[in-house]
């Protein structure tokens, strides 16, 4: 093994002369610490791999601890030198912490040798380190169930997740289980589980049902990586005095030939499993994906509201491939009630091919959760950074939306949350009205008496919390405007002054921005943001005739995104 760095400590003049002679015939460079020296930032820049020391000076031992102290040496190998073989104080070195030591006269074979084994110990135990840091970061920060176990079925590790997942306080209470009566539901989850343990490399997602502490069930996707005993894998070391001569053949012949050498304190041959993802006889991870109503895997996290969660999600039990949904999540029972409401409101919403489809709704822990349809696409907000629409997108988005709202308001529904962010323009003309949530069913009356909103859109009357169905043109007015002029009617970035130009400002005539705006065009939006509710359109039905009216074939050209399919294409 050549090429390695080792710092010789205290050694007499004859002694470094033997040992430079056999050491840099392998390569390896050489720093030498005299005794009594204190040159010890040198040697920290030397950057040593491995310290041989000579222990049997007057302050041999003392040495050697002032030594392991340093930051930079106390994790290397050190290896003893040893005038005469004594049995005692071979045991001695290697008991106070020597990885092995060499006797004088020097051997150069033996030498390079048990350097060579000091080397490879070290090379394992960061390796084995790396694995166990790994590991750690692993149980600790995972959103999903984890947990190890080998292929006697033995559990040896989970993490809080999995602990939380069936209900236990503690993560001991679950490596303590007997796994076929205590952790699965029925005896053919846990045979599932046990023919992943007899397969080799990656298992796929397994659908199994978990025990939850109170005994019900809990249905989760397994994977993970399974990593069969390989009597030519060399990982880690432990025992002292095991016997290498049926060493595997891919040892080189210098550390083979220490075969028998009871002074070695670690083995190349014996194996430790536990945590590691390429040791032998264990399934080293397994991933455990909670399925939301038995039925749809969480994907990837796409946002976070007030009041919950919106997810990706993987239908499992869809026979197409790939077939994804969004799932919205209460973050308690609390919100059951609103979002009971929003999968009301997309139900009836459902026929117009500007809304959101609702799919399935589930009920997972108490909690009420919606599956909707996923629109592939772009946000209006995201195509209008940085590109100028040409006018045929903004006139067939304008009106798709004016068309989805009016079908809403048609149904006694507000929106409330009118917003580019809340608009999806996807391949093949797709433009849809997303986020339901703040929408309002109107019943006996027409004005809702809660502010909810994005700012930049709401109406004056949204403000104070008297929402009604000109209330959402406002906001379609404000995105008008917002698209043939690239500017907000209405900004401030302090809320208050942003509420002040709302409630009592005119915005800026729209031709002032965009002088080739038709003024029949900025007479329309203007109306939209009239603040006089008597002035303005009474629904977006009421708008979408005038907009005909003046521009007969306004939105009639489809929107075509040929040169973003690729990118509206992507999950």
């Amino acid at each position: 093994m050549a090429g390695y760095r080792i710092l010789l400590v205290d050694l007499a003049a004859e002694d470094y002369q033997a040992l430079a002679e056999i050491l840099t015939s392998e390569g390896h460079e050489l720093f030498l610490l005299p005794e009594h020296s204190d040159a010890l930032m040198e040697a920290q820049q030397f950057s040593p791999d491995l310290v041989i020391l000579n222990i049997q000076t007057e302050f041999g031992l003392q040495r050697f601890r002032e030594l392991k102290s340093q930051d930079f040496l106390k994790h290397l190998p050190f290896i003893f030198i040893i005038a005469t073989h004594r049995t005692d104080l071979a045991a001695r070195s290697l008991e106070i912490g020597a990885e092995d030591f060499i006797l004088k006269p020097f051997q150069g074979g033996e030498i390079l040798a048990r350097i060579a084994v000091a080397l490879k110990v070290r090379e394992h135990e960061l390796r084995l380190q790396a694995v166990r840091d790994r590991y750690r970061r692993l149980f600790e920060d995972s959103p999903q169930g984890i947990f190890i176990t080998d292929q006697t079925r033995r559990l040896l590790d989970c993490n809080q997740a999995l602990k939380a997942l069936l209900g236990y306080e503690a993560a001991t209470e679950i490596t303590e289980f007997d796994l076929a009566a205590d952790l699965f539901y029925t005896p053919a989850d846990y045979q599932r589980f046990y023919a992943m343990l007899n397969r080799e490399g990656e298992t796929g997602k397994v659908k199994v049902n978990l025990k939850h502490r109170d005994g019900h069930k809990v249905t989760v996707l397994m994977s993970g990586q399974v990593v069969k005993g390989k009597p030519d894998r060399v990982i880690a070391y432990a025992d002292v005095d095991l016997d290498l001569s049926e060493a595997p053949a891919h040892l080189p012949a210098h550390i083979a030939s220490l075969s028998g050498r009871p002074s070695r304190k670690k083995s190349l041959l014996n194996m430790i499993s536990r945590l590691l993802p390429f040791a032998g006889n264990i399934l080293s991870v397994l991933k455990l994906t909670e399925l939301l109503g038995g039925r749809y895997e969480k994907v990837k996290k796409l946002g976070q509201g007030s009041y919950g969660e919106v997810w990706l999600v993987l239908d499992t039990e869809a026979v197409e491939q790939d077939h994804y949904y969004v799932a919205k999540i209460p973050f308690s029972r609390g919100y059951n009630k609103s979002f009971r409401k929003e999968a009301d409101i997309c139900q009836k919403l459902a026929p117009h091919p500007g809304a959101v489809a609702l799919i399935d709704s589930v009920e997972e822990a108490g909690r009420f959760i919606i599956i909707q349809e996923y629109v592939r696409g772009r946000t209006l907000q995201d195509l209008l950074e940085g590109r100028e629409l040409p006018d045929s997108w903004k006139e067939r988005i304008i009106l798709k939306l004016i068309d989805v709202v009016a079908f809403a308001h048609s149904h006694h529904i507000m929106h409330r949350d009118i917003k580019p962010n809340n608009i999806i323009i996807g391949p093949h003309d797709t433009i849809k009205l997303l986020d339901y949530g703040a929408a309002k069913e109107l019943k006996d009356r027409d004005i809702s008496a809660t502010m909810v909103g994005s700012r930049p859109y709401m109406a004056p009357e949204q403000i104070m919390g008297q929402s009604q169905r000109p209330s959402d043109v406002w906001a379609i007015g404000v995105i008008m405007y917002l698209l043939y002029t690239g500017l907000l009617p209405f900004y401030d970035d302090l809320e208050k002054n942003l509420i002040d130009l709302i409630l009592e400002s005119e915005p800026i005539p729209p031709h002032e921005e965009n002088p080739d705006i038709p003024l029949a065009l900025e007479a329309i939006i203007l109306k939209c943001l009239e603040k006089d509710l008597s002035k303005r359109y009474p629904d977006a039905q009421a708008l979408r005739d005038d907009l005909v009216l003046h521009f007969p074939s306004f939105g009639a050209e489809p929107v075509e995104l040929e040169q973003l399919e690729g990118e509206l294409r992507s999950p």
